[in-house]
């Protein structure tokens, strides 16, 4: 079937082609079917100003050539407005906000290049990006730009004012009415909760909020999950003042929370978020924790406190988990193996230590370690046989930066080694923070024998590490024709090389 251009931008079947030569007609080459895609990229940016941002988004995920135009800053000048407001005494920073203004000229900017682009819904904003650097800018000019990005009718919103001045919030209340996505850095939350809700407008568009670096209290998160009824998405990091995450205001279509290093938060209830997919939690032991009996597909679990002093105390994380059966991806860390060790030989939690062996979906775990020594080893075998996942194909491992171990601790007792269940699938294995230490390299080694159909390992190596010998200055690799330096992504940083071993 043949395609045509209509004029608005949307695509409709030519009922009525014409017929190939001998009067039957022939299906069109892959090549040709698409043709919007064929378009010269001015048309296609083009097209895109007229889409509506979650469209856009969408188009992208299933295109090639359009996730290229959707994922970088090329769309058209008017369709995108970012600026970033720097001291009067700062030179160029360098960095890729096409805008730069010093925050004594920020009123001119409004009166002149937002004047001449033009203000209210027929000149809508897709993306709305503001970073303020100074905290002599008036709050005054910073509302103003606020005001003009929700006039515009923006639906993507990211405001980091970490740097800025103190105090300043966003007002729900002057929210643009198709905001989907609002990303909050060092900005406050309105005080408007004050008042009846019936006196408040909720946003019905709003589905994914960011929330860092922020007193954000209790009252202020309840009463933002009650103003957006279609919220998908909540991330809260570094909430300094919240105590509590109830969600239960946001329950009916709540997929992903993340809650991360809010040194307050004692207690987490998502027991009512049915439809509740991603759960990720990075903090220290909770008071409380209920999650919903649902299955997850991503489980974050990171215990950030250095020491633990009774491993029994964080029993409740294994009772509030749910059925894992259908978990694809899982990241825990060193202290979260340290717990399963101290609680899987105790009779009484046998029944929360088998939540975890039930773990054939998983496809990729990623383990955090603080440590890297011989009991820590041990510990990540023990886990590695106890969940027995036999999907599992990548594997990634986070070591610490900083090393205390030494080699007589490397070598003075080995860990048992799992047996081969777990590792049939096991195609790629990636480790950060590889320096080459005894302990590491039996990691490896374990890796080598267990993991038949293992593909592709890659060690990031930091700056000044050996990567051809180990401590006592044996080769570790015979053939290091095997090794070969891949160059870090432009858009990484990297401390060192990737070390990239094929097999």
């Amino acid at each position: 079937m043949a395609y045509q251009l209509r004029g608005g931008g949307g695509v409709a079947p030519d009922l009525n082609p014409l017929p190939p030569e001998g009067g039957e007609q022939a299906p069109p080459p892959a090549a040709e079917v698409d043709r919007i895609s064929s378009l010269p990229e001015k048309a296609r940016l083009r097209i895109l100003s007229f889409l509506p941002l979650k469209a856009a988004v969408k188009l992208g995920m299933v295109s090639n050539r359009w996730s290229h135009l959707v994922n970088t800053p090329q769309w058209p000048c008017d369709s995108i407005l970012a600026i970033h407001i720097r001291p009067a005494t700062q030179g160029p920073c360098g960095c890729l906000v096409p805008t730069h203004i010093r925050s004594d000229q920020i009123m001119p900017l409004l009166a002149n290049e937002l004047g001449r682009r033009g203000r209210g819904p027929g000149h809508r904003l897709l993306r709305f990006f503001l970073k303020v650097d100074d905290a002599q800018t008036r709050p005054a000019d910073f509302y103003s730009l606020l005001d003009y990005a929700a006039d515009c009718d923006v639906e993507d919103f990211y405001v980091d004012a970490g740097l800025g001045p103190p105090e300043v919030s966003f007002n729900f209340q002057r929210a643009s009415h198709r905001l989907l996505r609002l990303v909050l850095f060092g900005v406050g939350v309105n005080q408007a909760h004050r008042r009846p809700m019936s006196q408040e407008r909720s946003i019905n568009t709003l589905e994914v909020i960011t929330i860092e670096n922020t007193s954000l209290g209790d009252l202020e998160l309840k009463w933002v999950l009650l103003l957006c009824p279609r919220l998908r998405t909540l991330v809260l990091r570094n909430c300094r003042v919240l105590t509590c995450v109830d969600v239960t205001a946001a329950s009916e279509r709540l997929v992903r929370l993340t809650v991360a290093e809010c040194p307050q938060v004692d207690k987490i209830s998502v027991s009512a978020a049915l439809g509740l997919h991603s759960f990720r939690y990075i903090g220290d032991l909770l008071r409380s924790v209920a999650l919903p009996p649902t299955c997850f597909g991503d489980l974050r679990i990171c215990f950030t406190k250095a020491t633990l002093v009774d491993p029994i105390q964080y029993h409740n994380w294994l009772d509030a988990l749910p059925n894992l059966s259908n978990l694809v991806n899982l990241t825990i860390c060193s202290n979260a193996l340290k717990i399963m060790s101290a609680l899987r030989n105790r009779e009484n939690f046998q029944t929360q230590v088998a939540k975890l062996s039930n773990l054939q979906n998983l496809r990729e775990l990623r383990l955090v370690l603080y440590r890297m020594n011989t009991l820590m080893l041990s510990h990540t075998y023990g886990f590695l046989r106890m969940c027995r996942c036999s999907r599992l194909r990548n594997l990634f491992l986070e070591l610490p930066k900083a090393r205390t171990d030494s080699f007589v601790d490397a070598v003075n007792g080995l860990a048992e080694e799992p047996a081969m269940d777990g590792f049939e699938s096991l195609v790629k294995v990636k480790i950060n923070n590889f320096q080459w230490q005894c302990i590491e390299i039996e990691l490896v080694h374990f890796l080598f024998r267990k993991a038949r159909s293992l593909q592709k390992l890659i060690l990031v190596a930091p700056k000044g590490t050996n990567p051809e010998r180990d401590q006592s200055g044996n080769a570790i690799f015979p053939d290091l024709n095997l090794l070969c330096l891949e160059k870090a992504p432009a858009n990484v940083e990297v401390q060192g090389a990737q070390l990239v071993l094929w097999l």
